[in-house]
């Protein structure tokens, strides 16, 4: 049954209007000032939002102007009823993300043509997102078998001389190879957690209740978080010299988990795509509303294109694993930052300087 949440000041339309729905099988939920109809959206999470405009406390454009910024309830259908027939007006509602606009007074056919129309479109929308989750598995099942083909092949290759010729081999040379199997091992291991992890993006993107949930995460030691990642993997690549570390703390939106998978994308790309003896820096800072990551290396760089290629689904396609990694790593980084109101903002000069800036809300304390 779907859900509407009714705000109206006016308590005979907000009984009338109410009656009418319920009469035609829908939930309905009200409230009789702007500010209570915008605590029930964020908690009830409804299915359309119809809303008066002239109201106390938090007027109509006020409540759309809050929903519309919260990524829970930022795609919710919303109407607009209002006494106010001034084309402004409408032209406002439209502006601020109004899904429609109906003028009192209006009759039960208007109110429920408008309704249905919303509910139409929406599930138009639904079924265009089902298609591209279709289409990203769909990539998936063909892309993983091939790039999990090399070392799928490196582990079949060394296992088969470790047991046609262990007994002729010397001491030093079986775990030299167990060594190799295991890299090619942690290797395949790496690539199907990222896949799955993109998967796993794409197809909660639309799920409301876990946007909120994520929404609601917050890191509070952003620099131990990000200076312990950057120094492990300056370790890694033997280049622990190599690094400049300059993290300032803050409380950031977003789980610590998260911000390591982020911050591994990007910190790997520049020891990866850079040579020894470079320098690759790290640093942190915020302003009023946003912490700015910034990974900076002197490596190879990236050309336009390949950035202009991050988009949603090419992550899949073979041309972009040419990269040896900046292109489903750096995908589920721009994807994860993105589900959290945040931006990724890179810049290349090729040969020269690649620079990498993550930005993503901060959490105010008091």
């Amino acid at each position: 049954m779907k859900k509407i949440l009714l705000i109206e000041d006016n308590p005979n339309v907000l009984q009338n209007t109410s009656r009418m729905l319920q009469a035609e099988g829908y939930m309905v939920i009200t409230a009789n000032n702007g500010r209570q109809g915008l605590d029930m959206a964020q908690q009830q999470i409804p299915s359309l939002i119809i809303c008066d405009i002239m109201m106390p406390e938090i007027d109509g454009y006020g409540v759309i102007s809050a929903l519309r910024n919260n990524p829970a309830t930022t795609a919710i259908p919303f109407i607009f009823l209002s006494a106010k027939s001034d084309k402004t007006d409408f032209r406002q509602g439209m502006e601020l993300g109004s899904d429609d606009y109906l003028t009192k007074p209006f009759t039960r056919d208007e109110l429920l043509g408008a309704i249905n129309a919303q509910f139409k479109k929406q599930e138009i929308i639904n079924s265009y997102y089902k298609q591209e989750l279709d289409n990203l598995r769909g990539n998936i099942s063909k892309s993983l078998p091939h790039q999990l083909l090399f070392p799928a092949i490196e582990v079949m290759g060394l296992a088969d001389i470790l047991v046609k010729n262990y007994h002729a081999m010397e001491a030093h040379e079986v775990p030299d190879i167990g060594k190799r199997i295991r890299k090619a091992g942690r290797n395949m291991h790496e690539m199907v957690k990222k896949f799955l992890l993109y998967a796993e993006l794409e197809s909660t993107e639309n799920n409301t209740e876990w946007m909120s949930q994520i929404r609601n995460s917050k890191t509070t030691f952003v620099d131990i978080e990000i200076s312990s990642c950057a120094r492990k993997i300056a370790e890694h690549y033997n280049r622990a010299s190599d690094l400049v570390v300059e993290i300032k703390d803050e409380t950031i939106q977003i789980s610590d988990s998260y911000l390591n998978v982020i911050a591994k994308e990007i910190i790997d790309n520049g020891f990866k795509f850079s040579p020894e003896g470079t320098t690759v820096s790290v640093s942190g800072s915020s302003n009023q509303t946003e912490y700015c990551l910034c990974v900076t290396d002197r490596g190879q760089g990236i050309e336009p294109e390949q950035i202009a290629t991050f988009g949603a689904y090419m992550k899949f396609e073979k041309k972009l694993y040419i990269q040896q990694g900046t292109g489903l790593g750096l995908a589920i980084a721009k994807r994860l930052i993105e589900l959290h109101g945040g931006r990724l903002e890179i810049e290349s000069i090729p040969y020269e300087l690649t620079q990498v800036k993550v930005f993503l809300p901060i959490i105010k304390t008091a």
